[in-house]
């Protein structure tokens, strides 16, 4: 697993001489604590890495910084985004979960199973007819590029 100061390390390659911004050091102060956190820094060592981040005026300073800073511990996997059909599944329950909790407040009491079911398919049929619209427009959005340059004029 790569470390995070070898990850500041590569970024730091091609632009180490540029000045880092707040933000930069704001990231690295970050990944300090996180580290701290798990115990992987001492406090002195973590007060002394604090310090030389504020002082650090360039990338290739917060590369130094971070250098020799363990990623984590050891079995820690990174998060991944949900697969298309995890987020599909995902999406699926909660128009189940949302379409039970509509037919119970929309159906009176003292209705027949008919009518109940009847309600509860054509919520969740009308919930996916809009979340496939919604895709559908996404998804031609995403596909028409925004004109720039001076073909656009």
């Amino acid at each position: 697993m790569a470390e995070p100061g070898a990850s500041m390390a590569v970024a730091a390659v091609g632009r180490g001489h540029l000045r880092a911004s707040h933000a930069d050091r704001e990231h690295v102060i970050g990944a300090l604590k996180t580290a701290f956190a798990a115990g992987l820094l001492a406090k002195d060592e973590f007060d002394r890495r604090v310090d030389r981040t504020l002082a650090s005026r360039t990338y290739a300073d917060l590369a130094a910084v971070t250098a020799g800073v363990p990623a984590g511990p050891a079995g820690s996997k990174p998060s991944r985004p949900l697969t298309r059909a995890e987020n599909a599944a995902a999406w699926g329950v909660c128009g189940l979960i949302v379409s039970a909790v509509l037919t119970v407040v929309v159906i009176p009491a003292g209705t027949t199973k008919g009518v109940v079911v009847g309600t509860a398919v054509t919520i969740y049929a009308v919930s996916w007819l809009l979340a496939a619209i919604m895709g559908v427009a996404a998804r031609r959005r995403g596909s028409r590029p925004a004109a720039t340059g001076p073909s656009a004029r």
